[in-house]
């Protein structure tokens, strides 16, 4: 077998735009991937086109990833950071997918699973809205469709410009109402500044309301976006304890020492659990993998489609579990991320929860571009584990050329 061409393209996805790659052969198989960067499209983009030239990709055999990914990082000297390490990702991926379907497996068998039991547990987002009670009626929308563990970026923070729909499918122009819409905090507002100490008494308010109203039937997880200081880090943990079960990147994602502080002073309190992790950049990205060494984290969240794909995934989800970490990964992406997910859960053994956004946009996302869009469908907090071959998916054609790719601006002022 070997590969005969690679098409990549730009799908514009409401308020971001999905990387989709596929790996002809001369067999007729297809490899599928997606990868998201956000602002570095265009970057990645040519990154995988660039990879797939300079490794001389074409007329090679896919099922060789492992020798793929080693020629691809070792063969290129630009290759670390999260554009070059997605676009090894797209590619990884593709590949990953046709080795399924050639021996009829889906992919998480190739690397001993299933490790779950028929479905794998799924979170959700909600916006933080605009007061403390619109905040409880989002929360309440999402436990409507089943949902039992959920998260919010940082109120006060993000998703106060506009009043939103319980489960964020209304879009603004600076971006979706979980996190794209601002909040009264300025988006300049950065970790080396001081954080009126109001802003963080209003932002535990919203989730003391939660709790009032919703009781311990729920799991609530907030979302930093590395926005805070050490100092305002450690008010947050003790402020929360008992209202929110894991903060997600406190901190700026390169300072290792500093989360392991604040995970101490949580300890120390009975605070959340503290997670990271979602722009480390394979094993080899060295100090982003010492927040597993150092037990800085309690879960630990990479995306495969930044992280080196399903190989490298393994790799750092293996380092995690001599850590005793649970792994949550990162996956505010589309449809086909849910699927790679899933897939990617199903072999891991501290494998935690999936993320999803899980609103009713996303499903219809999933019914333009994927050819069996149930594979993705949540019921009751779950996913069933897919069972076709590699991915266990297609692509719908008439569906990505409908949606040609987009320019988003995510300004921060």
């Amino acid at each position: 077998m070997k590969i005969e061409s690679v098409d990549v393209r730009l799908i514009d996805a409401d308020f971001r735009n999905l990387i989709i790659t596929q790996v002809h052969t001369d067999t007729g198989l297809t490899g599928i991937s997606e990868v998201v960067t956000k602002r570095f499209d265009d970057a990645t983009w040519r990154a995988i086109e660039n990879l797939v030239e300079n490794i001389g990709l074409i007329g090679k055999d896919p099922r060789q990833p492992a020798l793929h990914f080693e020629r691809m990082y070792r063969d290129n000297q630009w290759t670390i950071g999260t554009v070059a390490v997605s676009a090894i990702s797209a590619l990884d991926i593709a590949m990953w997918d046709i080795k399924g379907q050639e021996v009829g497996k889906p992919v998480y068998e190739l690397f001993g699973g299933p490790t779950f039991e028929g479905r794998v547990p799924v979170y959700c987002h909600v916006p933080g809205g605009g007061s403390r009670e619109e905040f409880a009626d989002n929360i309440a929308g999402a436990i409507e469709r089943g949902y039992r563990v959920i998260k919010t970026t940082i109120p006060v923070y993000y998703g106060q410009q506009q009043r939103v729909s319980a489960d964020g499918i209304e879009y603004d122009i600076s971006g979706a109402a979980y996190s794209g819409t601002k909040g009264r905090v300025d988006g300049s507002h950065n970790e080396h500044q001081w954080t009126d100490p109001a802003v963080i008494a209003e932002l535990i308010d919203f989730y003391a309301h939660a709790k009032q109203v919703h009781g311990d039937g729920v799991e609530l997880w907030v979302d930093c976006h590395a926005r805070l200081s050490g100092a305002t880090a450690v008010q947050l943990v003790h402020g929360l304890k008992g209202l929110v079960d894991v903060i997600e990147e406190p901190l700026p994602p390169e300072d290792i020492p500093g989360l392991l502080k604040l995970k101490e002073a949580s300890y120390a309190s009975g605070g959340p659990r503290i997670a990271g992790g979602e722009r480390t950049a394979t094993v080899y990205d060295r100090n982003m993998v010492s927040m597993l060494t150092t037990q800085a984290v309690d879960v630990f969240q990479p995306d495969i489609g930044n992280c080196g794909g399903f190989s490298q995934l393994k790799e750092l989800c293996t380092v995690a579990a001599m850590n005793n970490i649970a792994v949550a990964p990162h996956n505010p992406n589309g449809p086909l991320s849910v699927v790679q997910g899933l897939q990617g859960m199903a072999f891991l053994r501290n494998g935690y929860i999936l993320e999803t956004v899980g609103n009713a946009n996303e499903e219809k996302l999933a019914n333009d571009l994927l050819s069996n869009p149930e594979i993705v469908r949540s019921r009751d907090g779950f996913i069933d584990l897919p069972t076709g071959p590699g991915l266990g998916t297609g692509l719908n054609p008439e569906g990505l050329a409908a949606r040609p790719f987009k320019r988003y601006y995510q300004t921060t002022r």
